[in-house]
């Protein structure tokens, strides 16, 4: 009986992966972690989570609808830089508070007692950005990343203690990126650069003059064999009331990198007329694979234990590899390769909590909480407002209550990040000029830096990020 409770849970979509990307660079807030989730839990979320998972309840046809959001606060009290000294001074506020809906409907069927299949529609929250921060312009103007994803998925009861899962996923990925060049910088010091003319005085670091707009919306192809995703694992009992569940997931495609295509807009900076060059983009992604894994261990008191954790290759996703094509970009000087950095490195999350078991429909009230930490996705020298991505520790909370046929869940949880401040930034715009000035000697580090992407205005300032999930899920199960 306490297994088929489990498997009437609600559970928000998979939000996840970014694998999450998902799309996007951190874990799914909301499965996994979250209560009532995980790699051995029979729920909705393991379609695509754990899919051995769906097969440990083989009773009845149930349907599940979720609605989900995250909300992401950033602060992020940004420091320029004196290119002649090196000296810091306070750039402003450009802190954010940044929404992301999703939702997901899923149906879980048991045509016999060794079979389970699932299926599910899943628009994971976004991954976006601060939008229309102008002190932030040459990292990021905002928006982002939203995968829209269809999947299916089959549990096989090998023996009672040994399930096999397999999955495939078909995401389509949408992108926008905008940002903002600077193209005095770009010039360093020779005609057009630094000691040129903005406004009747030079041009330095940063100048809104020589500030060069860009637009870049891009997609996966609607159907494509690079847009699969595989999902894989096993569920097996170690001891009498002992559960371990491993999960692998593949970055979409198998491929080393995604690739999306569409337009580029680019807005010419003032001092170059402002006018708008359009042309054709293409970007280059490099997503990560993952790893969930669970241990679910009956306790006394109707209680039960969960221990979970999960590995995101993300050292692969080192930049956004933008690439403009177009006579009219060659005609105004618009380069054919930007590379947008980001510089993660991989990620790690550990949690535990305690739920309670459901026993009977006399027990219509469900509660469970979970502890955990999750290490940072890139190094504190390399957080930019285009990635705010620092260790967290997590609380996640959540209540179940069946009402007949019915049963709903809610669930919160929250992410804390401290304050990291970061005075030696690896965005650093005096490695371009130091670049320019030796004649493009790539063996240099001021080269390295700028042909990665990094030698551009500074990222130093404090940063600050709290997470909320938030969800709300509806499930039915046909008589």
């Amino acid at each position: 009986m306490a297994v088929r409770r489990i498997l009437t849970l609600i559970t928000c979509g998979s939000i996840a992966v970014q694998s999450s990307a998902s799309a996007s660079p951190r874990s799914d807030p909301t499965t996994g972690r979250s209560v009532f989730t995980g790699a051995t839990v029979p729920s909705a979320t393991s379609i695509t989570l754990s899919p051995a998972a769906i097969g440990l309840d083989t009773q009845g046809t149930k349907l599940y609808l979720a609605i989900a959001s995250t909300l992401s606060q950033l602060s992020i009290e940004r420091r320029t830089i004196d290119i002649d000294t090196g000296a810091l001074s306070p750039g402003g506020d450009g802190s954010a508070n940044i929404p992301g809906p999703g939702g997901d409907l899923a149906v879980l069927w048991h045509p016999n007692e060794r079979l389970t299949l699932g299926a599910s529609l899943r628009i994971p929250p976004p991954e976006l950005q601060p939008a229309d921060r102008d002190l932030l312009r040459y990292h990021t103007l905002g928006v982002g990343q939203r995968t829209f994803a269809g999947n299916v998925a089959v549990s096989l009861r090998v023996t009672s203690s040994f399930y096999f899962g397999a999955g495939v996923g078909h995401e389509n990925t949408f992108l926008r990126l905008r940002w903002a060049r600077d193209t005095a910088l770009e010039a360093g010091r020779g005609p057009g650069g630094i000691d040129s003319d903005c406004g009747g005085r030079a041009c330095g670091v940063e100048n809104p003059d020589a500030a060069e707009h860009y637009d870049v919306a891009v997609r996966t192809p609607t159907l494509a064999t690079s847009n699969l995703k595989v999902n894989i694992g096993t569920v097996f009992r170690v001891g009498p009331d002992v559960w371990v569940g491993i999960a692998y997931h593949t970055p979409p495609g198998l491929d080393v990198q995604t690739t999306l295509g569409g337009t580029m807009d680019v807005t010419r900076s003032r001092r170059d007329g402002g006018v708008v060059v359009r042309g054709g983009s293409t970007v280059y992604i490099s997503y990560p694979a993952s790893v969930d894994a669970e241990v679910r261990a009956r306790l006394p008191r109707e209680l039960e234990l969960h221990v979970g954790g999960r590995w995101e290759d993300l050292s692969r996703m080192q930049a956004y590899d933008v690439r403009g094509y177009g006579s009219v970009f060659s005609f105004n000087n618009i380069p054919e390769q930007t590379l947008r950095a980001r510089g993660m490195h991989d990620a790690f999350a550990l949690w535990a909590g305690i739920e309670q078991i459901d026993v009977d429909e006399r027990k219509p009230i469900r509660l469970g909480a979970r502890l955990g930490f999750e290490t940072s996705s890139v190094d504190s020298d390399k957080l930019s407002p285009l990635t705010v991505a620092p260790a967290a520790a997590t609380l996640d909370l959540g209540a179940q209550a069946r009402l007949g046929a019915w049963l709903v869940q809610l669930g919160y949880g929250i992410a804390f990040s401290p304050t990291i401040a970061v005075d030696n930034s690896a965005f650093d715009p005096r490695a371009r000029i130091d670049c320019i000035d030796s004649g493009f000697d790539y063996t240099t580090a001021a080269c390295r830096s700028t042909r990665n992407g990094y030698g551009i205005p500074t990222a130093a300032g404090d940063y600050r990020r709290i997470d909320h999930a938030l969800r709300l899920g509806f499930r039915y199960e046909f008589p």
